[in-house]
């Protein structure tokens, strides 16, 4: 097997019923995944590229930060946590890099 320096994570996905919609939903929550990765790792990398908005990160990040680590968070704008924004070293918004990074037809 070719190892290309990344671990896929897969959960199962958990089904909600929304009683305000009446509609099911399906969520796969890995943010804690993430973070243990990030930390038991954390010696292998000086530079992090968090593809989230989600401001549950924020602690970590900060903790990252304080060992030196630069960090990359990838979102939209609308869809990313002002917390979460606010610690990090540099943000990308999906939307100003989508036709640089879009498959064609």
């Amino acid at each position: 097997m070719i190892s290309l320096g990344y671990t896929v994570r897969t959960k199962v996905l958990k089904e909600y019923y929304d009683d305000n919609s009446g509609r099911y939903s399906q969520k796969a929550n890995l943010d804690i995944e993430i973070v243990v990765d990030m930390f038991n790792t954390v010696e292998q990398y000086d530079r992090v590229v968090l593809l989230s908005g989600d401001g549950d990160f924020e602690r970590a990040i900060e903790l990252l930060r304080s060992k030196n680590t630069h960090i990359t968070v990838v979102s939209t704008e609308g869809m990313i946590a002002r917390e979460l924004r606010n610690v990090t070293d540099r943000y990308i918004d999906l939307n100003k890099i989508r036709q640089a990074i879009e498959k064609s037809e």
